[in-house]
């Protein structure tokens, strides 16, 4: 039974990002389609100083009015999850099946900061800028992406624009636990391990309501290891 995948990239990344993914999904026979975030990516002329989660979620949320899209698998790579949690904290009955690759678990009232290593936070809080009126995080140099081919992660770093720092600074809001009650299940990169979701993965196992799915692959998986994302898509249990 054909389904439709709606899915939502990463800091710096747009929907270019899920390309190699979409194209195992679709080849499957399935609407495989994803969404770049204003002001990033695809979008990157559109950045402004009110960007931030809220406006992320309403963008989504407005397209999955627009499409009338339901019983959709939604699924988030690293912060695109958050986004991917909080639009099914506000609109369950359109989803299907939350799956969260690589990224955090949501807490109402935590911002993204306030979740991942404080020596880490330090480290991005010194490499802010101002483009545009708007304070961003600049994205990571090429040998920070965890992709092992250096031509596709020269090609990943080359797509790659700057992220308002409000999405990471602002608290986030969650009316339900997590999920909402909808079915979740998170991919877990486990090789190597992403340094930001240091035990992010310990946390989700003791989470019963949520399918743990390791992977044998890095964090950015959807570019450097699509067939394994592509397969723990395809098995997402109705």
């Amino acid at each position: 039974m054909k389904r439709t995948y709606l899915c939502l990239p990463g800091a710096w990344m747009g929907a270019w990002s899920w390309q190699f993914v979409l194209e195992r999904l679709s080849a499957a026979g399935h609407d495989a389609r994803a969404l770049p975030f204003r002001g990033v990516g695809e979008r990157a002329a559109e950045l402004s100083p009110e960007l931030d989660n809220d406006v992320f979620v309403a963008d989504t949320l407005a397209t999955l009015e627009e499409d009338d899209l339901r019983d959709i698998v939604l699924v988030g790579h690293s912060f695109g999850s958050l986004i991917a949690s909080l639009v099914t904290d506000r609109m369950p009955e359109r989803i299907g099946h939350l799956v969260i690759v690589d990224g955090g678990i949501a807490q109402d009232g935590q911002s993204i900061f306030g979740r991942i290593p404080a020596a880490i936070v330090a480290k991005r809080q010194k490499l802010v800028q101002v483009v545009n009126g708007t304070e961003v995080l600049p994205f990571a140099p090429v040998g920070s992406l965890i992709i092992d081919d250096p031509e596709l992660a020269a090609w990943t770093h080359r797509q790659l624009t700057p992220h308002p720092v409000a999405c990471y600074t602002k608290p986030i809001r969650l009316s339900n636990p997590a999920g909402n009650g909808r079915p979740m299940t998170y991919i877990a990169c486990t090789k190597p391990r992403y340094p930001v979701s240091a035990g992010m993965h310990e946390k989700v196992q003791a989470m019963p309501h949520i399918r743990y799915r390791p992977i044998e692959a890095g964090h950015n998986c959807i570019i450097s290891a699509p067939d394994l994302v592509a397969k723990e898509l395809l098995e997402v249990p109705r």
